[in-house]
């Protein structure tokens, strides 16, 4: 019941600074919200991997956190290019001048996953500030979210109740085919909510098919990066990456699906340019 009551507190909570973010509507405000993610997000990961045994080196994901402010600036893309053109071999350099330094309890594998930390956390994270600056970027990225709460609010309902065809034993095993399919219809359904509502009210003209297909791929992506966060925690022997978040484990176990559905859901915008 204590558990039950955390839960529902945190979601709240974390319910109201979302809806805050969304209607401030401030680009110093996103960034700060997604950047402070990605800090967290990147403690998390490499306190997970240092609990496995390994050492990886966390000055370089912290300072990868702050191209997230660079986002949406008025700088020229050529320039941009160029400070990635120059940053990427100095970190390079850090990273196998750290090897020496600590005299290889630092090695190659340590920065592999340095490296992976920068694309897991902060570059997947950034697809939420991406969504912010577009045309109707709030709409977007309510839909993002919306995907991510109905899969796992449908799949942990119907999972629960009737799942008996295990999804992914060796990595989830609390994980059913059942609350999947649940999951996906329950994203489909609220994503076509969402764009009714945006339709009549905001002056949106989303296709409703195109909508409820989007939701659905969607919904698998999120599953995928779940199953993706789960793989990490079992490698490491971890249940949750941190108890950040009462009742949901860290921002890692709460945003595990939304960091893989932000990316796609642009891919879906840029390709189908439906904005």
């Amino acid at each position: 019941m204590k558990d039950n009551v955390k839960r529902i507190t945190t979601g709240f909570i974390f319910m109201f600074v979302l809806i805050l973010v969304l209607v401030l509507n401030n680009a110093l405000i996103d960034s700060i919200f997604v950047a402070l993610l990605s800090f967290v997000g990147i403690y998390e990961y490499n306190k997970c991997f240092k609990l496995k045994g390994h050492h990886p080196i966390p000055l370089v994901g912290y300072a990868s956190c702050l191209g997230i402010f660079l986002l949406g600036e008025n700088i020229d893309s050529s320039v941009k290019m160029n400070m990635v053109a120059i940053v990427l071999p100095i970190l390079l350099v850090i990273m196998f001048g750290y090897i020496v330094v600590k005299k290889l309890e630092v090695n190659i594998v340590d920065i592999a996953i340095t490296i992976f930390s920068i694309l897991y956390v902060p570059f997947l994270f950034s697809f939420i500030k991406i969504l912010f600056l577009l045309p109707h970027g709030r709409i977007f990225a309510i839909l993002a979210f919306t995907s991510s709460i109905c899969t796992d609010t449908f799949a942990y309902e119907i999972g629960s109740r009737f799942g008996k065809h295990k999804l992914s034993p060796t990595v989830s095993p609390k994980k059913s085919i059942e609350g999947s399919v649940a999951g996906i219809i329950g994203s489909s359904v609220g994503c076509v909510i969402v764009s009714l509502i945006t339709n009549a009210y905001f002056a949106t003209e989303f296709n409703i098919i195109v909508i409820a297909i989007i939701g659905v791929v969607l919904s698998i992506v999120g599953q995928i990066g779940d199953l993706a966060a789960s793989s990490i925690k079992r490698y490491c022997g971890q249940k949750d990456f941190s108890n950040i978040l009462p009742g949901h484990g860290g921002i890692l176990d709460r945003f595990d699906s939304v960091m893989f559905i932000a990316p796609i859901l642009y891919a879906f915008i840029y390709l189908l340019k439906i904005v």
